[in-house]
């Protein structure tokens, strides 16, 4: 099947304009300025002027957890406790669990309690995620099924919230997370996830990094029309190894990425593991989940198995602790190891950073979410948060993400607060802004990078997949909507 698209601004490498290029069996056949001649073409398409740049690479990205948010009541924007009872008074849920996410408590006078959920739906299980992804709100049905009571130990890494007489209050953080495991849906995962695909194809993705690492039979199932380079979870490594996988094995569309590994917790939860305390909770420096030696021992069973590690740090002293462990154990330079956030640094990490060169992954629309509590819990510490101009200096491969559904998956609002380093009307360390060329290639040729895959993906580029998104105005004004996505060279979002 050969395909010739013309009369287009064509963003080839390094930012050049052509007007014409052709696809022959989902690869870019010929990209240039001039129509390509004796050739017989199945179909030609008119661009009309209208702008094409690669697809977006979305380096860090909850895929089924996202996809459910789709389906789930959105708590997203509530500023009280009042407006929480009414949103979940007016809800009407179609199973037997209550699903929520995108609740965030920082302003709310009344805080999250069993009670109250448990006033609202006495006969039905309430599980609602916080927006930053690292805490729960449950009601006491849901404590009980679980046996989560007063003798319950916090678990290492995670945070049982207990009442005065210390019996759970139905906020779990972190590992204590996992303490709660039910599923209740009207829909197949992989009906669920078909749907958030279609969303990410409307935003021009179409690539992306999964970070729910317990999905892959129903990614090998669902052959959905998405490059996903699938997280393995660290439990599933003993597994990994006894089959001989290595991160990266797979076909065209699905590949094992890397092992993720959770090191810390959030900043919003208070939960990321700092060298000092918050400056609201001077005692509480947030949490660990492993020590340094077992740290070290995992590390080394990844690379020793020619594995990569995708390793969620946040807090500083949490990054301090990875970049030892690469300092000490990196060994083979050709496994991508990346870190996760990398949120919370220091002048002296990122001189490390320099030096060690791991693969970042970076959510920038973050800055949105973050930009107050930043300045509440971090105060001068928060000049360090999200240097992604310094990162990107440092020489190490800086890709960009959503981490979604923390965030809006949107590239184009990543890419906007990357490069004008202002939320909630003020700018945020404008010292740290980036280019718009920048910003756009860490959201598409980087992401392909960390991979390894930058000689079939992440560019307009005749020998390279063609995967590419149609805009009706130059993108790099920020003002563009994505009017068509192709992957393969097939149109997957169109608007008629």
């Amino acid at each position: 099947m050969r395909i010739l698209f013309k009369n287009g601004n064509i963003y080839g490498e390094d930012f050049k304009l052509y007007k014409f290029m052709s696809v022959k069996d989902g690869v870019f056949e010929y990209v240039g300025n001039h129509e390509p001649i004796g050739i017989n073409f199945n179909k030609e398409v008119d661009l009309k002027g209208n702008f094409v740049f690669p697809g977006f690479f979305d380096s860090h990205i909850h895929l089924l957890s996202y996809s459910k948010t789709l389906f789930e009541l959105n708590l997203s924007g509530i500023q009280s406790m009042e407006e929480v009872k009414k949103v979940l008074k007016s809800f009407k849920p179609k199973g037997g669990v209550v699903y929520g996410f995108g609740w965030d408590d920082e302003k709310w006078k009344v805080k999250p309690d069993k009670r109250i959920l448990d006033e609202i739906f006495p006969d039905r299980f309430v599980i609602l995620k916080r927006r930053d992804g690292h805490s729960l709100w449950v009601n006491s049905l849901v404590l009980k099924k679980f046996n989560i009571d007063k003798d319950t130990p916090d678990p290492q890494g995670g945070k049982i919230e207990r009442d005065e007489e210390g019996n759970p209050n139905g906020v779990l953080r972190d590992r204590a997370m996992e303490l709660v495991k039910l599923q209740d849906s009207l829909y197949s995962e992989k009906e669920i996830i078909n749907e958030g695909i279609k969303k990410l194809h409307s935003l021009g993705i179409t690539s992306v990094c999964n970070m729910d690492g317990d999905i892959l039979p129903v990614l090998i199932e669902g052959k959905f029309k998405l490059r996903i380079f699938s997280a393995i979870p660290l439990e599933k490594l003993d597994s990994l190894i006894s089959l001989g996988l290595r991160s990266f094995f797979g076909d065209e569309f699905l590949k094992i990425g890397g092992v993720k590994v959770f090191l810390d917790g959030s900043l919003g939860s208070k939960t990321c593991f700092m060298k000092e305390g918050f400056e609201d909770e001077k005692k509480n420096r947030g949490l660990i989940y492993f020590d340094d030696g077992e740290l070290e021992e995992i590390f080394k069973r990844i690379e020793d198995n020619n594995l990569v590690l995708w390793i969620h740090s946040i807090g500083d002293m949490a990054n301090e602790i990875i970049l030892s462990v690469f300092e000490k154990l990196w060994k083979k330079r050709n496994l991508h190891h990346r870190i996760e956030h990398a949120q919370i640094l220091s002048e002296s990490l990122i001189e490390r950073i320099r030096s060690i060169k791991p693969y970042l992954s970076i959510q920038p629309s973050h800055i949105y979410l973050d930009v107050e509590k930043i300045e509440k819990y971090l105060g001068k510490r928060g000049r360090w948060t999200y240097p992604i101009k310094s990162l990107m200096n440092s020489g190490s491969v800086v890709s960009f993400g959503s981490d979604a559904p923390i965030e809006d998956p949107e590239p184009l609002k990543g890419i906007k607060v990357s490069i004008e380093r202002k939320a909630g009307g003020k700018f945020f360390y404008p010292e740290e802004a980036i280019t718009v060329k920048e910003a756009f290639r860490a959201y598409t040729i980087n992401g392909a990078i960390s991979v390894g895959e930058e000689t079939r993906l992440g560019s307009i580029k005749e020998g390279k997949a063609a995967d590419f998104i149609i805009f009706d105005a130059d993108p790099l004004s920020l003002n563009a909507k994505v009017i068509a996505t192709y992957i393969n060279g097939i149109s997957v979002f169109e608007i008629l």
